[in-house]
């Protein structure tokens, strides 16, 4: 079906010069009062049941994140094999990635509450220009970030307490990553506004096939050794930790290069990217940072808080005189943790579209019932895992490596956190749906303080000052999400969420 004509009303809407010069004419679309007649959702999830709604927008999501999380499950694994020093590397260098992510799905954020709001209200001109302009933003963000990474590479290695060969291979995988990133800001936000639209299948099928590649590629270049120890035999070109960067950027280029092909040829009445969208349009790009700057700064504080516990806990490893295993252990308990949380992230994309789309079609009600659906759904089947977790820690820390000090310091800390899995669950769930919402300021301020009040301050007490080492952090942690769960459900039970503006 050829690309429908965007409506006249749509494109003033995107425009600087609405009638009266403020945001009263998208009012709308954005909010709900008593007197407003709700409407069924237009777009791709018009006429669905919600269960179906949710099943659409989850399973999809929720397969993508599974491949995600299996490259960077590789990747731990295939540096776990290599030395002590290679794992360190890779533990810091995986850790600063996922700050560089976080701020360009801060932009996504920012961008999906937009094209939901347009999407679920059926103004097709507001979704592409949404569509534009954070493409543009994020990939501006993304330059500047990944400046700023390759600039100190050296003193975030040696701040971890990565020294020697350990620090160069860190250097050497940050250098290579963060030069890529804005490849991936193309191929994640796009993502995200392919998902806001109610599009989870094709991003999907654009992350399969990039994560084949990236699984690919960081094998051959990185190399495995396999065989008796004493005829060992070699596959690939044996780069070690820079393979494994080269591989995860080859992938992002590849999924990077189909999404941008599919936005633009889209012909099925979806979301599509039109080339004279992408010059700066300032009053799009207000709306969508007026969301993206408390997202930034919610996800940005958090990802700081647990930088400084990363650098507790290579001042743990440095008394111990073994900085590269406590960094490593650390990062295996969070690869087997992960898998964890797959699904709730899933359930917080679906709440986030759903509650965005259904309060631009001016339903209250049905936004945070969709949110409790999803909620319960996503912490549930975390409760689940974490039982798994605390059952058999020890068969899951042998699948990323065989090295007898990290399984005995990994294990521990794997069936301590099975405990706490519906709380964060909840925790993730509830904050999708509030972003989803529009409702980002609040979120940001109760996150961070749950960082700064508790995280922080319970792990240094913890992990310093009672000796209790690496466990003592991860008790920590624990005792933080379980907080930070509750404190999102209550937020939960009010109506303030609902009443934000996009």
């Amino acid at each position: 079906m050829p690309d429908l004509p965007e409506k006249p009303q749509d494109d003033a809407i995107a425009s600087d010069g609405a009638a009266d010069g403020s945001d009263a004419s998208v009012g709308a679309v954005v909010g709900a009062s008593e007197g407003h007649t709700p409407k069924g959702l237009s777009g791709r999830l018009a006429g669905m049941p919600l269960g179906r709604q949710v099943f659409v927008l989850a399973v999809w999501p929720f397969l993508q994140q599974l491949l995600s999380w299996s490259v960077s499950f590789v990747d731990t694994a295939v540096a776990g094999h290599l030395t002590g020093e290679a794992l360190g590397a890779i533990a810091v260098g995986g850790y600063v990635n996922w700050f560089m992510g976080l701020m360009v799905m801060g932009i996504g954020a920012g961008g999906a509450a937009l094209i939901a709001r347009a999407v679920g209200g059926g103004h097709k001109g507001l979704a592409n220009a949404g569509v534009g302009q954070t493409l543009l933003l994020g990939t501006i963000a993304s330059g500047v970030v990944g400046l700023v990474v390759i600039a100190m590479a050296h003193p975030i290695g040696w701040a971890t307490g990565l020294r020697g060969e350990a620090l160069w291979l860190c250097k050497q995988y940050l250098w290579i990553t963060a030069a890529g990133l804005p490849v991936a800001a193309v191929l994640y936000v796009s993502v995200s506004c392919m998902t806001a639209a109610g599009d989870t299948r094709s991003p999907f099928f654009i992350m399969l096939g990039m994560n084949i590649v990236n699984l690919g590629a960081t094998l051959f270049l990185a190399g495995i050794t396999y065989g008796p120890a004493d005829d060992p035999k070699t596959f690939g070109l044996m780069l070690g930790v820079p393979g494994i960067g080269l591989g995860t950027v080859i992938g992002w280029g590849t999924g990077a290069i189909a999404i941008t092909i599919l936005l633009l040829k889209n012909r099925n009445g979806g979301i599509r990217l039109h080339p004279h969208r992408l010059r700066p349009h300032w009053h799009t790009i207000q709306r969508i940072w007026r969301v993206a700057y408390p997202n930034l700064l919610d996800r940005g504080g958090h990802w700081v808080g647990n930088w400084i516990i990363i650098m507790i806990v290579g001042e743990i490893g440095r008394r111990a005189l073994q900085a590269d295993t406590i960094q490593g252990a650390h990062i295996i308990a969070i690869r087997i943790e992960a898998i964890s949380f797959l699904p709730a992230l899933a359930f917080a994309a679906a709440a986030a579209t759903l509650t965005g789309q259904y309060l631009g079609a001016n339903d209250p009600r049905m936004a945070r019932r969709a949110a409790r659906f999803c909620w319960f759904l996503g912490a549930g089947i975390m409760f689940v895992l974490g039982l798994i977790f605390v059952a058999i820690p020890e068969v899951l820390v042998r699948s990323l490596t065989p090295i007898p000090e990290l399984l005995e310091l990994a294990a521990p800390l794997v069936r301590l956190c099975g405990f706490v899995q519906f709380f964060f669950g909840s925790a993730l769930v509830l904050q999708g749906a509030m972003r989803g919402a529009g409702d980002t300021r609040i979120p940001a301020i109760l996150s961070n303080t749950m960082t700064w009040g508790f995280r922080l301050p319970l792990a240094a007490f913890f992990g310093l000052y009672l000796g209790w080492g690496l466990y003592g952090i991860w008790v920590a942690l624990c005792t933080e999400l379980t907080v930070r769960g509750l404190v999102f459900i209550t937020r939960y039970q009010g109506t303030g969420w609902l009443k934000a503006k996009v």
